[in-house]
């Protein structure tokens, strides 16, 4: 799972984010626009984070906070466009995951 273009290997959480768990839709995808919101919306799933607001970003950076203490980071998501920085709104924010190359560990997936 990713959050901000980071991957983490929550692996060791297998209860919340493998298969029946409650964060199982998160598995697989950059989830920072749905945690931001603490949203489980499908459309949410993505990790374009244009348009939210100071509570939002305030919420996705305590999430990345508790990813970077609790999961081994294995890896970052390429983004073909510019990348967002925290707080700030990109007007090219059409990137689509599917599109992105992820890089684990060094090596193209």
């Amino acid at each position: 799972m990713a959050i901000k273009g980071q991957i983490y290997d929550v692996s060791q959480s297998r209860m919340f984010y493998g298969p029946g768990g409650p964060y199982a839709l998160f598995a697989g995808k950059d989830a920072s626009r749905a945690l931001a919101k603490m949203s489980f919306e499908p459309e949410d799933l993505t990790g374009d984070i244009s348009g939210l607001g100071p509570f939002e970003l305030s919420a996705l950076q305590d999430w990345e906070y508790k990813f970077v203490s609790k999961y081994v980071k294995v890896g970052s998501i390429e983004r073909k466009g510019p990348v967002e920085e925290e707080g700030s709104v990109s007007t090219t924010s059409e990137i689509k995951e599917e599109a992105a190359a992820v890089k684990l560990n060094g090596e193209k997936a």
